[in-house]
């Protein structure tokens, strides 16, 4: 699926928030659209947060990328959107 300039530019912010270069986004959408979003970009935080962290385990990295493929899908299902952080 190819994205519009606005769809490439939300990415972008997206990846800076996920990166700790950006401390606001600002979005438009259904609740629930909002809310599988804020969902996908927590979990996705929380991969890279765990890859990072010094004492993580491979079962503790597999937990959280788990998690957000899971929220990507979810996030996926609502908007048509893959999730391609």
């Amino acid at each position: 699926m190819k994205l519009n300039i606005v769809g490439k530019l939300f990415f972008a912010g997206a990846g800076a928030w996920l990166a700790n270069r950006a401390s606001k986004l600002k979005v438009r959408g259904t609740p629930e659209e909002i809310k599988k979003l804020a969902a996908a970009l927590r979990a996705s935080r929380r991969f890279q947060e765990e890859l990072k962290k010094s004492g993580a385990t491979t079962d503790s990295v597999i937990e959280k990328l788990g998690l957000k493929h899971a929220r990507g899908k979810e996030f996926e299902r609502i908007t048509g959107v893959p999730w391609p952080l």
